[in-house]
């Protein structure tokens, strides 16, 4: 099958004389195998498959595999990895006149011979980019079989490890081929070592000329305006430019402010390129999120003829802003600062990661859901992992039109990887592909030259095995910059993640972006409390995810069969000693931590929300001396006990609910102990606050020994500190918590350690209200004594349940609503509900 794109349709296809079609339609079978005679019967006979596709993806549509993304079995699908497997379809000839036709394959996973009519005439060997395939000549006969066949890039990299052993984290060798190195496995995802035509497969055909590359840099300091480059390959005259409004993607563009007509400009084609330079005076500025709004503008470019026919056209969407990464010398190391359009944004970040463990399978819906979950979590920016892959354009999109900015590392992550001539080779044409296709977006900030590699050669022991054989380095310090440079320009590199400027180590404290991860796997999350970094890109704490995705994963019926030491549980566990460490952080806060059934799927999520809250207020009340923190993670690709705070499913753990109270713009912050408490007031907005805040001290069990009310003025992007002491006097001994509340925001402090408090048992009353909407209940509670991190867990009970509020630490006579939606949810009692709220004193 094919599918048609004509005048107008999506980014980068044609009207007129070039025109691309989709080749969907492709028959899957196996060529080889290790499983001999136990081959199933339906992939002996070959399946029908629509592309994109995976083997693996295609298997379980087809009802052969189980889905490891609801409740499939890794092993149960391990001899895919080691098979080789063929797709073949027949192109036919296009009914259109035309002089040239050419096959692009936008993504085949992973090391493919192409034959045509029988004849290899490409082989490719990298994921992450895309492959031309010229079948001029081979159409002007008739119907042509293409074939690709697909090895078991397993094998391969396997092969090349003995060859060229190079250091990496994992049991298998992810790093020898340029494939989706989370796919042979990871910390947090299943092994699914995959192949196929991962993302589309298209024909283009036209006659006289085509645009070959587009290059659009749109800018706003000074007056704002459009830089586009173009090659053109074939004949044409002149490549003309338009710039208008557009409503299309995200809100609509303002109206006539930002320009009272279409702004155009024409250049002739010389020696195959053209270059137009125009002014759009009347642009508005993108902004990120919660700093304005974020108007998107079409850059129409069309290639014509002398008689002024069009030959090719490109859209391009961008939004007129500039980025830059500050990194200034000063007292205590050096700065490191993203700001946009001349202004410094605090950045409150979350690490992206595919979102299945088959990314093809991420349609453009569950993208702008996901994306849009960080952004109602208060996030502003997404760091796409390189340990995954480039995200599809349905990302970019999302981010573009909801004022997501991206940090975008390249694929390279926790390894050595070769540097022969042909690998080499392979990565400048994946970084040109990709930087050149994403150059354009408004949200693209930073590049990065990959994830935790130069820390790993300086710190996890790399150079003993590698006796000075080449490693990497070469694309981190050379490779990648200088194609950054060349191709775009208009935007920060960096060589990794963690990096430090001017030689420092990599993961120095006082520069640069850092990783914080002793938390986690040796301390305690208190520890964030210590540091004081510049920047932080990824720190993190584990959890369960929700009980209606573990279930399905598992096989469980009733939270009572959970069990941190149950076999079943320990499928999804993949982190080194994770269940170890989940153990320790519930012991270190709690006095009898539960390890069985419902109190501990809500101990869990409640350990992990409280350490993304503490780090995360803690370094934004370094509000001057740190820039930004970036949690790992936001999201899942399978049904993993995870650092993420959205499950694959979509569902959000408690942490979400963390998030968001600790990713508010404007917050209020408690810090420092009983001696030296402290009050801090962040406001991350492009407007002075002048906020009036109520400050409590209570008892452990929430008698009020004092409060009283302040208002303070904290200017724009700014944060101010000050003492407790100076508006409550010194705190006596029975003082356990204080408490602030400003504009409908409570914070606490705590001035013992958890295990100290005597936290008694949570007392409360609880009513259920009518709402007028369909399938919604409200359900208030009011505190009869000190109740600490309430939370109404509706998906124990009922599956699609969705709770808008948690996390609620309330004195007595306090009430809280939550509000409950969801087919079923007015079928529940006010006694049911009682019993699906969870708070600490339940657990102690």
């Amino acid at each position: 099958m094919t599918t048609m794109y004509g005048p107008g349709a999506a980014e980068g296809t044609m009207a007129h004389d070039r025109t691309t079609q989709e080749i969907t339609d492709w028959a899957l079978t196996l060529s080889e195998t290790p499983l001999g005679s136990e081959i199933p019967p339906e992939v002996v006979a070959g399946l029908r498959v629509r592309t994109p596709s995976s083997v693996h993806g295609s298997l379980v549509e087809a009802g052969i595999l189980r889905d490891l993304a609801v409740d499939g079995d890794e092993a149960e699908s391990a001899w895919v990895a080691r098979s080789r497997w063929r797709y073949t379809t027949l192109v036919e000839r296009p009914a259109e006149p035309y002089t040239r036709a050419v096959l692009e394959f936008q993504g085949i996973d992973t090391v493919a011979a192409v034959r045509v009519n029988g004849s290899v005439r490409l082989t490719t060997r990298d994921m992450h980019r895309r492959y031309e395939l010229d079948l001029t000549d081979d159409l002007a006969d008739g119907p042509v079989e293409v074939v690709v066949d697909l090895e078991s890039a397993l094998l391969v990299a396997e092969t090349a490890a003995v060859a060229d052993p190079l250091p990496h984290p994992y049991p298998l060798p992810y790093n020898q081929v340029r494939k989706m190195a989370c796919s042979f496995g990871w910390d947090w995802g299943p092994t699914t070592i995959t192949a196929g035509l991962w993302r589309p497969v298209l024909l283009h055909i036209w006659t006289a000329a085509r645009l070959a590359d587009v290059r659009v840099a749109a800018s706003f300091a000074g007056t704002p305006g459009v830089a586009v480059d173009t090659v053109v390959e074939g004949d044409a005259d002149t490549v003309s430019v338009e710039v208008l409004p557009s409503g299309e993607v995200g809100p609509p563009a303002p109206g006539p402010t930002t320009a009272t007509a279409p702004v155009t400009a024409t250049a002739p084609v010389t020696d195959g390129t053209a270059r137009v330079r125009l002014s759009v005076p009347g642009a508005l500025p993108w902004n990120p999120a919660g700093l304005g709004e974020q108007p998107l503008y079409d850059v129409r470019i069309e290639l014509r003829d002398s008689a002024g026919s069009v030959l090719d056209r490109v859209v391009r969407r961008v939004g007129f802003r500039d980025v830059a990464l500050v990194q200034v010398p000063d007292d205590a190391g050096i700065s490191c600062e993203l700001h946009v359009n001349g202004t410094r944004v605090w950045v409150r970040g979350l690490n992206w990661i595919p979102d299945d463990h088959l990314p093809e399978r991420v349609d453009a819906e569950r993208v702008r859901g996901r994306v849009r979950q960080a952004v109602e979590a208060g996030a502003n920016l997404l760091r796409v992992w390189g340990g995954g892959v480039y995200e599809s354009d349905a990302f970019y999109d999302a981010c573009d039109a909801l004022g997501v900015l991206v940090w975008q590392d390249f694929a390279f992550a926790c390894a050595g990887y070769p540097e022969d001539e042909a690998t080499v080779a392979e990565v400048r044409a994946e970084v040109t592909d990709n930087v050149r296709r994403l150059r354009h977006r408004p949200s693209l900030a930073v590049w990065c030259g990959g994830n935790e590699t130069l820390w790993g050669y300086e710190d996890w022991g790399w150079q003993e095995l590698l006796a000075g054989r080449p490693w990497g380095e070469l694309y981190y310090r050379r490779v990648l910059p200088e194609l950054v440079a060349a191709l775009d320009g208009t935007r920060p590199y960096v060589p990794g993640s963690p990096f430090s400027p001017d030689g420092r180590p990599t993961n120095d404290p006082g520069s640069g972006a850092q990783h914080l991860w002793d938390a986690w796997n040796s301390t305690d999350y208190t520890d964030y409390e210590t540091r004081t970094p510049r920047f932080v890109s990824e720190f993190g704490w584990q959890a369960l995810p929700s009980w209606p995705t573990l279930a399905r994963a598992t096989g469980m019926t009733d939270p009572a069969e959970l069990s941190i030491d149950d076999p079943r549980l320990a499928v999804h566990q993949k982190a080194e000693d994770g269940m170890a460490k989940l153990r320790a952080g519930l012991e270190w806060h709690l006095p009898s931590p539960p390890t069985a059934g419902a109190a501990f799927h809500y101990a869990s999520q409640l350990i992990q929300a409280r350490a993304v809250l503490t780090g995360v207020q803690h370094f934004r009340s370094l509000h001057e001396h740190c820039s930004g923190v970036v949690w790992w993670q936001l999201n899942d690709c399978w049904p993993a006990i995870s650092w993420a705070i959205v499950d694959v499913a979509g569902r959000t753990k408690l942490s979400w609910f963390a998030v968001r109270q600790a990713f508010a713009p404007r917050l209020a912050i408690l810090g420092g102990t009983r001696a030296d408490a402290r009050l801090t007031l962040v406001n991350d907005t492009d407007g002075p606050w002048s906020a009036k805040v109520l400050l409590v001290a209570a008892t452990v069990d929430g008698r009020i020994v004092d409060e009283v009310e302040v208002e303070l003025h904290v200017p724009a992007h700014r944060a101010v500190t000050s003492a407790v002491a100076d508006d409550l006097g010194p705190l006596p001994e029975d003082v356990d918590l204080l408490a602030v509340d400003v504009e409908g925001q409570r914070s606490t402090r705590w001035l013992r350690g958890d295990l100290e408090l005597p936290v008694g048992p949570s007392w409360f009353e609880v009513e259920t209200l009518t709402s007028p909407a369909a399938d919604e209940v409200l359900v208030q509670v009011r505190a009869l004594g000190l109740v600490r991190d309430l939370c109404l867990l509706a998906e124990l009970e009922i599956p699609g349940a969705r709770v808008d509020t948690q996390l609620h630490t309330l004195l007595p006579g306090e009430s809280v609503t939550f509000r409950v939606t969801g087919p079923g949810v007015r079928e529940i009692t006010t006694e049911g509900w009682r019993e699906l709220l969870w708070s600490e004193g339940r657990i102690r």
